[in-house]
């Protein structure tokens, strides 16, 4: 526990840092790849509005092979949620695999030819396919793996400027059956209707046109009120986006 506390305080200090030396420069940006210390600061750091995206946008090829490592270390279970989303805004072209490998490893009983087809898939029809065959997991998880799979979606959000396969699974997920697998009191219906907005959600802050015909479909689609409702929040949202990006 001690030594747990103690490490968490030396990347506090290694990425308080970082922070000072990108505000460094005579107030301009260093625009400089993170070393393998600082990228793993970065994500062990608790934040309370949420890990600097522009830091996590400096990550490089070592430290994205990092974080992929990190990801499947029981010992890092505490910063899985925010390895997931560093790798999505580093845009690493190991991202894709490692995230839907992890997700994989967490839905099911996965193998490794699973997740290398999954990686391979471009299409909803061709997702969905490969989900009917899968054995769903069962049983509780903990609080970290849940955070973990809360960060899922946006990390494949972030990732999809530099992959677009990833809104062909953001899609999917909007339109998978609920996780067999429970923790607390989020079981079932629950984590079904957490999954689809957050997945809209996601979908909508990239402000692709991809995004927006993905979410036009499952709006023409749904069937439920209060999830419609949600993706007409969301088309608004994504709209906003794109105001945001062109003004």
């Amino acid at each position: 526990m001690i030594r747990g506390a103690e490490s968490r305080s030396r990347s506090i200090l290694l990425f308080s840092a970082v922070v000072l030396f990108v505000s460094s420069a005579g107030g301009v940006a260093v625009a400089q790849r993170l070393t393998i210390p600082e990228t793993e600061a970065l994500v062990r750091v608790s934040y309370f509005e949420g890990m600097p995206e522009e830091a996590a946008a400096r990550i490089g090829a070592a430290g994205a092979e990092r974080l992929v490592e990190m990801l499947f270390d029981p010992e890092e279970g505490r910063s899985h949620g925010q390895i997931l989303l560093a790798l999505g805004l580093c845009g690493s072209p190991a991202a894709m695999t490692a995230i839907l490998r992890w997700n994989a490893i967490l839905s099911e009983s996965a193998t490794l030819d699973r997740v290398a087809t999954l990686d391979r898939v471009a299409t909803l029809d061709a997702v969905s396919t490969l989900d009917r065959v899968a054995t769903p997991r069962t049983g509780e998880i903990d609080r970290d793996l849940f955070k973990a799979w809360q960060a899922f979606p946006y990390a494949l959000g972030h990732l999809a400027h530099f992959d677009r396969r990833a809104i062909v699974h953001l899609e999917a997920l909007m339109n998978a059956a609920a996780p067999s697998w429970t923790f607390r009191h989020h079981r079932g219906a629950r984590l079904l209707d957490l999954a689809r907005r957050s997945a809209a959600t996601s979908l909508a802050l990239t402000g692709l046109p991809e995004a927006r015909r993905a979410l036009d479909r499952a709006s023409r689609n749904a069937s439920d009120a209060a999830f419609e409702e949600h993706l007409q929040n969301a088309l608004a949202l994504h709209a906003e986006r794109i105001r945001e990006v062109t003004n």
